[in-house]
């Protein structure tokens, strides 16, 4: 509708939309109308138009035509009202001279002068600005008598709607069958509308086509309505077929808003939530649909990308059980990132029960950067350590690659028995979660400064320090922080004992920012959702790659800045130089540095391998280059070649629309989630328990008061 303007042309009772091009000439126009009303003649009309400003504009050529437009254009209207009259009617207008044409007084001839009015200007200080709907093509759909439709009844039914749409009214069905369709107005029961029409099928031609319609609601505006019953859940799904393709996340709340924005109708929550599902259905298909392409993917997954790794797991059943999906640029670029790998597992959104496994790490300016996942039945050990040895298959990497997790006990035992020798840490954040359960009770105060005298033993760089702050904690938290350290070994949690490398990464946060990141594409089914998450992550490694080439330092943008900052904080130093490898640095308190062995006293240069505060000092005052002390997964050559490959794309230009052997079909997981809305409410963990009391109304100790109590009173 982009550079037309809507006329809605008014001729006594009735009302007809015209679409003019800008282009279009007044000809145009009147041959337009003289089609709208058979009886009119092209050469006996009047029309006017006012906008504000300009009361009862004449349109009778060219330009005025060209007029209409430039005032519409400058005040971005795309609608205007036009009152069409016929010239030679005494209404003709609203100024009339009282004498006619031949001198003759209207009043010698009995008729009584027409006055004009004054001009309202009211309205004009609450209009808001005309608003062109998508619906404003849909005026005439449903035209005159003879009129065909390709498609049959379904086509004439969709047409129907629409035109009620635009029009605002309610209609029904007096019948409605594959060969006929007839509808009346909602009035038409009580006698006070007589509008109708009817369609049926022409055998001779085969098309079906309009045999009866009379276009004039008699019920006058009592009719009109934004509510209109035929606009269903199917209705609604074709209607949003097309824009959910571009935005595939759409929730039912931003269909009903839609609806209502852009085509002017109510519809509850319920059509939109139903309307929705059925366009998914139509776009992506439905679940156990997906499953069933879900082997002709995998084969062309394997034909795309030999680098990549995609395995997939059926009963003897063919019933879907596991799926693990590895990239290859992602392994490739894992090994110019730091040797840690981020676990953790999110619920799948869909209609079968799931969960999404993923093992994740950090590129050198502390992005996140996905390595594998899998979809599978729950966060069990048999599930955690199906993927733990696919994905051991898959890196091929001999690394010592530090593990970062949640204290998930399937998780913990499968880490053990896949790696034994490799590091495990738990996040500091699920473990101060535990520990603030553990501590119910506890006054508020005394609980959070437990937590975070936690925090500073898992921080303490040195044994001593760390063996100090641990006794104050066992000293000032009593028996229940003996418990809950006995659960914990310390080697898992503490700095101290670490005996690896987390290059300062203490919480499994980034798994988390993953399953963030991939928070709209969960309630997608198997197949899209697992082509969604390679989408993105291949619009991710392209996007950074292409900002990569633009920095121009040597070190990441992110770790470059904090370098300088380290350098600005220890500006009043006094650093003396010892050796040529070992210095000085008089702080408070003072620190030792080795500059060669990448060592400071401070430790922090040990365990997060990168300079301490103490070692910039150091550094700068040797006169050797900050730059070549930094570790290469902090470089932007290490950053470049992580994104250096890419995620080929998978067209499914030749896919086929059925599987033609009933063999190759993979059904659906026979674990299927209820019915029914899931619940919100946390459920409590087993150690929680109310408080009881003495309720007054029965006399016993339970866990309810007088007003909840429902126990039967003894007369």
């Amino acid at each position: 509708m982009e550079g037309s303007v809507i006329l809605m042309c008014r001729r006594g009772e009735l009302s007809a939309g015209v679409v003019l091009s800008r282009r279009a000439t007044f000809q145009d126009l009147v041959e337009k109308l003289c089609q709208k009303w058979s009886d009119l003649k092209g050469g006996a009309l009047l029309l006017l138009y006012s906008l504000e400003g300009h009361a009862k504009c004449m349109l009778s050529c060219d330009d005025d035509l060209e007029a209409l437009f430039a005032l519409t254009l400058s005040r971005h209207i795309d609608a205007i009202d036009v009152i069409l009259m016929d010239s030679g009617s005494s209404s003709t207008c609203n100024t009339v001279d009282p004498c006619s044409s031949d001198g003759e007084s209207i009043a010698s001839r009995g008729e009584l002068p027409v006055v004009d009015d004054v001009v309202d200007l009211v309205p004009s200080f609450s209009r808001h600005e005309p608003k062109l709907l998508k619906s404003s093509s849909w005026f005439d759909l449903i035209k005159e008598v003879g009129q065909r439709f390709n498609d049959g009844a379904v086509e004439f039914r969709d047409c129907l709607t629409k035109y009620s749409v635009f029009h605002g009214f309610q209609f029904y069905y007096y019948k409605n069958h594959r060969d006929k369709v007839k509808a009346y107005c909602v009035e038409r029961p009580d006698g006070r509308c007589m509008w109708a029409v009817m369609a049926s099928l022409d055998r001779s031609t085969g098309f079906f086509t309009i045999k009866e319609f009379n276009a004039v609601h008699t019920c006058d505006s009592v009719v009109l309505t934004n509510k209109i019953s035929q606009v269903g859940c199917h209705f609604i799904g074709r209607l949003v077929t097309e824009e959910l393709r571009l935005r595939p996340f759409k929730r039912a709340i931003d269909i009903m808003h839609d609806m209502k924005e852009d085509y002017g109708v109510d519809v509850t929550y319920r059509r939109s939530h139903m309307g929705l599902q059925k366009a998914k259905d139509s776009v992506f298909g439905s679940y156990s649909t997906s499953f069933a392409d879900l082997k002709w993917y995998v084969q062309k997954f394997k034909e795309v990308d030999t680098t990549s790794s995609i395995v997939l797991n059926c009963d003897d059943s063919k019933h879907f059980t596991r799926l693990f999906v590895g990239f290859g640029a992602c392994k490739y670029g894992f090994n110019y990132c730091r040797p840690l790998l981020f676990l953790d597992g999110t619920f799948l959104k869909s209609m079968y029960k799931g969960s999404l496994l993923s093992a994740c790490t950090k590129d050198g300016n502390q992005g996140l950067y996905p390595i594998c996942f899998a979809i599978v039945d729950g966060e069990t050990y048999e599930s955690w350590h199906w993927f733990l040895e696919q994905m051991r298959v898959f890196l091929e990497n001999e690394r010592n690659v530090v593990f970062i997790s949640d204290w998930n006990i399937g998780l913990l035992h499968a880490v053990a028995d896949v790696f034994p020798g490799a590091s495990h840490s738990y996040c500091l954040v699920h473990l101060k979660k535990n520990l603030r359960t553990r501590l119910g009770g506890v006054a508020m105060d005394r609980k959070r400064y437990l937590v975070e005298l936690f925090g500073k033993c898992t921080y303490a760089p040195t044994l001593e320090l760390f063996n100090e702050l641990l006794a104050e904690l066992e000293r000032e938290g009593g028996d229940k922080m003996k418990d809950f350290l006995s659960d914990l070994d310390v080697k898992h949690w503490a700095h101290a004992h670490f005996p690896g490398h987390r290059y300062s990464e203490l919480s499994s946060n980034l798994a988390e920012c993953f399953n963030r990141w991939i928070k709209d594409e969960r309630c997608l089914p198997v197949t899209q959702l697992v082509d969604a998450i390679r989408m993105k992550l291949m619009e991710q490694m392209s996007r950074r790659k292409e900002e990569s080439l633009r920095w121009k330092t040597t070190v990441c943008p992110m770790w470059d800045k904090r370098l300088a900052g380290l350098f600005q904080f220890s500006g009043t130093w006094v650093v003396r130089k010892s050796s040529a490898d070992v210095y000085d640095v008089r702080g408070n308190p003072s620190n030792t540095v080795n500059i060669r062995q990448r060592r400071c006293t401070c430790r922090e240069w040990q365990l997060n391998c990168f300079p301490c505060v103490h070692a910039v000092c150091a550094i700068r005052k040797s006169g050797c280059d900050l730059n070549d002390f930094v570790e290469p997964w902090y470089l932007v050559y290490s950053f470049r070649e992580a994104y250096s490959k890419s995620i080929e794309p998978i067209p499914t230009v030749y896919k086929p629309d059925f599987v033609a052997d009933s063999d190759d079909v993979i059904l659906p997981p026979l674990q299927r989630r209820p019915a029914g809305r899931p619940r919100t409410e946390r459920v409590s963990p087993i150690w929680k328990t109310t408080r009881k009391r003495l309720c007054s109304r029965c006399g016993t100790i339970a866990r309810h008061n007088k007003r909840t109590c429902k126990e039967p009173l003894l007369s």
